[in-house]
């Protein structure tokens, strides 16, 4: 008898859930890893393992490998796609891709573009407009950030004042606006998927948490011939595989690249669409097929991020989830200040009413969960 059963994946991810649920929408089963293990999770995963108190410090590669093979006994499996939570580990990437399919970009890549002296290499080579870098403390630290090499989400970044370390570096602060373009990668090749305009959600101790994103956005011809000959430039010199993204400031001088991440990324919620999902785009460009074709513009702009905690909250059980909610902890369950309690997404006709009704439910939740802990 032949096996009508899906083709399946693994996945980790700091949060798998995005990747889980457009593998669904493809018609894959996701055999998934993540350190929350929420309850959309479990709705759009076929299997899945919690890695439980590695957040935020990253993945443990001995506990990650053996949940990965603990899903991985099934001979469906096409290989392993990997989301935030690698960039400041490719050896565990290589460690992985020593059992199973990497299905993206490869370790060494990975490597490449997070290390900043080669990240800035490369854009010079190509002629990208990028920030200054240095490892030495800046003699003007307020006109640079701190960061953590291999960081993601913003959480990392600080004040240039910080003191250097060996796993940070500094690079020129660019004012502007944050954008970010979506794309996928084959052959040295790219295709165009989208853009959306990013921003940040500060707290004290972390000035540039990230905040969230809203798109499909229109950015006007210069900055957009420009940012897309950039990241033709970059996918010209590296063998990047798959969903990516590369994220921009549009300054008065024109696009400024920060960084490329080679991977499924935060803004799945924002782009992902039934009639192409993107993980099917992704699988497709690792067999050197692109979409031929740009995205129809949509019907309405979606807005997508994180709400964070402004004070110690809890869930309690039986709890019902906002329907505008994603990555839904199962109650009964607690969050300090300062921890993301969900994704929280909205969509409008236009891009401010997106963001504005995404800010107002973030503060909604607050209030919704506050009321329940006083």
């Amino acid at each position: 008898m032949s096996d009508t059963r899906p083709p399946a994946i693994l996945a980790a991810a700091f949060s798998a859930r995005q990747i889980a649920a457009s593998a669904r929408l493809a018609g894959i089963d996701c055999l998934a890893v993540d350190f929350f293990g929420d309850a959309d999770l479990r709705d759009h995963a076929a299997r899945c393992e919690v890695l439980r108190g590695h957040y935020p410090d990253g993945f443990s590669g001995d506990e990650l490998i053996a949940a990965l093979a603990r899903l991985a006994a099934d001979d469906r499996l096409l290989g392993f796609v990997y989301g935030a939570g690698f960039e400041d580990r490719p050896e565990l990437l290589e460690a992985i891709a020593e059992r199973w399919p990497i299905l993206g970009t490869d370790p060494a890549t990975v490597r490449r573009l997070k290390e900043p002296e080669s990240f800035d290499t490369i854009c010079r080579e190509a002629g990208v407009a990028h920030p200054e870098i240095r490892r030495d403390r800046p003699a003007d630290p307020a006109a640079f950030v701190s960061k953590k090499v291999g960081g993601c989400g913003g959480s990392h970044v600080i004040h240039g004042n910080a003191a250097p370390a060996a796993d940070r570096y500094y690079q020129r602060f660019v004012e502007g606006t944050r954008v970010s373009m979506a794309f996928v990668a084959a052959a040295r090749r790219t295709a165009f998927l989208g853009y959306s305009s990013q921003w940040a959600d500060p707290s004290p101790q972390e000035p540039f948490r990230y905040g969230g994103a809203v798109g499909p956005i229109t950015v006007d011809g210069d900055a957009d011939a420009a940012m897309r000959q950039a990241v033709a430039g970059i996918a010209a010199r590296l063998p990047l595989a798959g969903l990516c993204s590369a994220d921009f400031v549009l300054g008065e001088a024109g696009p400024v690249l920060l960084e490329i991440n080679a991977r499924a990324g935060a803004t799945i919620d924002v782009f992902d669409d039934p009639a192409r999902p993107l993980i099917a785009l992704h699988l497709a460009a690792l067999r050197g097929e692109l979409p031929e074709t740009e995205p129809q513009a949509p019907a309405e702009i979606r807005a997508s991020g994180l709400a964070w905690a402004e004070r110690p909250l809890r869930v309690p059980a039986g709890f019902a989830w906002p329907d505008w909610t994603r990555d839904r902890t199962a109650p009964p369950a607690e969050f300090a200040a300062g921890e993301p309690i969900c994704t929280v997404v909205a969509a409008a006709p236009d891009a401010a009413a997106a963001q504005a009704l995404f800010h107002a439910r973030t503060r909604r939740i607050n209030e919704i969960l506050g009321s329940m802990a006083a």
